[in-house]
């Protein structure tokens, strides 16, 4: 236990002098508590952040590698897509070249021609443009019936507006006197 050497003074004056002193050292504690707690809500404040913006940052990774995941899965189904187009076309190729040497094999069969004086006789010549005429008429794609009463009526409807249009210029530019009788 300490012992105050000095006695307790009973001047007015000093007695104010210790009461501010203690008053702030008071406020200076508060203060620098307060200062303390502002610090900490800071960094608290702060941490917060950096956590938020790490999750963020994580959680954009995780997007962008999904996104490349699937971007090369769809690469690949199209390339897949490619080959499977491109066999399909030398398949195609294969067969029809079969079907066509099949077809001339039987044509010289028919006719007793070798290969070139078959390419060189007129009626192979014009069979043939028959049958590519038909091939042809077999891909084009034809307009319903009923398609094509729906465009008639609507071209029909359409001209006798226009008539109706021109008939009504005409008729006010001859009675302005612009057009003559």
């Amino acid at each position: 236990m300490a012992i105050d050497i000095n006695p307790p003074s009973t001047d007015p004056e000093t007695l104010k002098k210790q009461e501010r002193n203690k008053l702030w050292e008071e406020l200076s504690k508060q203060k620098a508590l307060s200062k303390q707690k502002k610090a900490d809500d800071r960094k608290k404040i702060r941490d917060e952040y950096v956590a938020q913006s790490i999750e963020r940052k994580r959680i954009l990774k995780i997007c962008q590698d999904d996104i490349k995941n699937k971007l090369t899965y769809f690469k690949q189904q199209v390339r897949d897509k490619k080959l499977e187009q491109k066999e399909g076309k030398l398949q195609f190729k294969k067969y029809r070249n079969e079907r066509i040497q099949q077809f001339r094999g039987e044509e010289q069969k028919i006719f007793n021609l070798s290969s070139d004086e078959l390419k060189k006789s007129s009626s192979y010549r014009f069979k043939r443009w028959f049958f590519g005429v038909g091939k042809e008429f077999s891909r084009v794609s034809w307009v319903s019936g009923r398609q094509v009463w729906k465009d008639f009526v609507i071209i029909i409807i359409i001209v006798a507006i226009l008539a109706l249009l021109f008939l009504g210029i005409d008729t006010l530019l001859t009675l302005a006197g612009v057009l003559p009788h």
